[in-house]
């Protein structure tokens, strides 16, 4: 086998990767954010303490671990961009995308359109939801005063501190 045809082959299974473990996020993206507002938005005032807990400890733990499960795939797949911008400068003699010039566009003029922070906003997002629950459901069941607005501002910062630490893992755009 010549090596421009051994280099073709490694560049499309660096494609088929790529393509791949992007469908996967697709999915899950769609599917994280779907799950967490239907549940909060589905649990009331008036729930018993032990199902605010039941549910909300049940939906960050699964959450969690998809995160994680997406955040190991993001390595691969950035492992596959590069090695297939390798192969493109190879085989093409440049690579297909170039890369993004300083001073992206951003949403409103503030958020950068860069795939991390969108990865962050969902998971910040669904991470905010399960935590305002389990809040919501232990200070319900210690008897402290005003747990939903309190557990609403745990839940805000469990969401920011989610989303900066997916952006510090993830945000290798």
């Amino acid at each position: 086998m010549a090596d421009d045809d051994r280099l073709r082959l490694e560049y499309d299974r660096a494609v088929a990767t790529f393509r791949d473990l992007t469908d996967i996020r697709f999915k899950l993206l769609a599917l994280v954010p779907t799950l967490s507002g239907a549940a909060v938005g589905l649990l009331k005032a008036g729930q018993a303490s032990v199902t605010l807990l039941a549910v909300g400890v049940l939906g960050l733990t699964a959450t969690l671990g998809v995160l994680v499960y997406e955040l190991r795939n993001s390595e691969i797949r950035l492992g596959a961009a590069r090695r297939m911008g390798e192969l493109e400068r190879e085989l093409m003699h440049g690579p297909l995308v170039a890369k993004r010039p300083e001073g992206a566009p951003k949403l409103v003029g503030i958020v950068p359109l860069e795939h991390s922070v969108g990865l962050a906003l969902v998971y910040g997002a669904a991470l905010a939801g399960w935590s305002y629950l389990v809040a919501w459901g232990a200070l319900d069941a210690a008897h402290a005063g005003h747990p939903r607005e309190i557990g609403v501002v745990i839940g805000a910062v469990a969401g920011v501190a989610a989303l900066l630490e997916v952006l510090r893992l993830d945000g290798r755009d």
